[in-house]
Formats: structure tokens, sequence, C-alpha cells
């Protein structure tokens, strides 16, 4: 009773997969008001698979993807076993299939029949050559980190520089403002009290003594940037 009810959610699960506008999973129900508690084990993620397969928008995948052998695509295996040069293996393919292509055009006209077989050879060369090129991707899939990984390198060396030149027009701008504080400041004279005077008898300072006490207290706050 149990294994039938199973397979009726299975049935039913993968119908909602394959229609165009899938109902909402039947675990919906574990999420309404009344059954949200933290005793709710569909609040728990599920722990990350690490064998076997899963299930994906109505597709099975494998956790850790391989290659497909030739006797699992159940092709026929057209180049010698061991260490070989693909390049020149895919040029034996190729040549292979073009002639296996004249043959199927002769025969079309002379023996249609016969098509399938030939139809049949053009399949397994062509598989064979899928084989060899997809033994390149974990070389292509290396060559392409490098190129990323080198991309970013040169983008952070580029704005590495940017900054250093950003900060060297920096240290010439304030070093301009020093010099030109410091010039201002020279040619200003801050009136002090007279030399005998009292507290009470001090001279009034003129606007220009206060912009070179600003000034000056300009020149010590740039002068302890470094």
């Amino acid at each position: 009773m149990a294994s039938s009810q199973t397979q009726q959610q299975q049935q039913t699960g993968q119908q909602q997969l394959d229609a165009a506008f899938p109902a909402p999973p039947d675990y919906f129900h574990h999420f309404t008001n009344p059954s949200q508690t933290t005793d709710n084990p569909y609040l728990t993620p599920p722990p990350p698979l690490t064998t076997g397969e899963y299930s994906m928008f109505g597709r099975t995948w494998k956790v850790h993807e391989q290659l497909p052998t030739l006797s699992e695509q159940s092709a026929t295996q057209l180049y010698p076993e061991g260490e070989i040069d693909r390049v020149v293996e895919l040029q034996k393919l190729n040549h292979s299939a073009v002639f296996e292509f004249l043959e199927m055009v002769d025969i079309l006209i002379k023996d249609p029949s016969q098509f399938g077989e030939r139809s049949a050879s053009i399949h397994n060369i062509f598989v064979n050559m899928h084989h060899l090129i997809n033994e390149y991707r974990g070389n292509q899939a290396v060559e392409t980190l490098k190129v990323l990984m080198g991309q970013q390198i040169e983008g952070k060396r580029e704005a590495a520089r940017s900054v250093r030149e950003k900060c060297d027009e920096l240290d010439k701008m304030i070093e301009k403002l020093k010099q030109d504080a410091r010039d201002k400041g020279g040619e200003l004279k801050v009136v002090e009290k007279e030399q005998g005077a009292s507290d009470a008898q001090v001279v009034e300072r003129p606007e220009k003594d206060v912009e070179a006490d600003g000034l000056r207290n300009l020149i010590d706050a740039i002068s302890n940037i470094q």
C-alpha cells in the first residue's frame, strides 16, 4: 500500500514537472501558519549530496559529472587504446566521415535500402569525434581559468597604477598648496600687543592679521599630512 502511494506521488510529481505551469509541491502544506513551528523538519535545509543522482527541472543529474565512455553511449571505439595523438585521430575520423558521407550519397542513388547502415556508421564516427573532443574539456577549463585569472591580475595592476598616479597628483597639489600658503603667510604680518602696554591697551588686529593666523594654521595642518 505504501509503495503504491509512493509511486503515485512520484507520477504526480513527474506530471507536475512536465506541465507548462506546474502546481506547488505537496509539501507546501507544511508551511501554512498553523504548522510553522520550530519542530518542522522542512525548515531545516537538507545536507548537500555527495554521491548518487538528483533531479532538477525534470532531468536527472549525477552529483559528480563524468565523461561517459563509448560503451555507455552504445558506440564502437574507432581509435586505438592507450596514449594517442588526438589531433591525428580526429583528422582520421574527419576523413572517414567525409568518405562515409560520399558512400551514403552513392548508395542513395544506387540502393537506398542500405541507407540505414551508412547512417549508423556516420553516427558512430561523430560519437567518437565528440568523445575525443570532450576529453579536452578539463584542459580547456584550466586554460580558461588561467586567462580569467590573468585578466583579473592585469585589471588589479591597472587599478593600482591609476591609484598611484592619483596619489602623485595629490602630492603635487598638496606641495603647491603648502608653498602658496608659505608665500602668503610670509607677506602678512601679525600685529600683537604693543610691548609695555597694559592688558586694556591692546591694539585691535586688522582683518588681514586674522587671515594670516588662518593661513599659519593651514600650513601646520598640511605639514602634518604625510
